[in-house]
């Protein structure tokens, strides 16, 4: 589950992002808040994220030269 969910895509006129992975956005005290409003349980989903995760084929790291819009 730390594989990044989102790097820096390039674009010149973005600044430039941490690579975000799902730990750091599940203890983010925005998407903390949000997920207590919509009553999500941290716990039970951390859980679910793993579960899935564990089932998935690993996949090859990516090349941001041959992928540089949304990789």
């Amino acid at each position: 589950m730390d594989t990044p969910v989102y790097v820096n895509s390039g674009f010149a006129e973005r600044a430039p992002r941490p690579a975000l992975t799902f730990p750091a956005i599940l203890t983010d005290p925005l998407v903390r808040l949000v997920m207590k409003a919509d009553g999500v349980d941290p716990a039970e989903l951390e859980q679910s994220l793993a579960d899935i995760a564990a089932t998935l084929s690993p996949q090859p790291e990516r090349d941001a030269a041959r992928c540089p819009a949304f990789c």
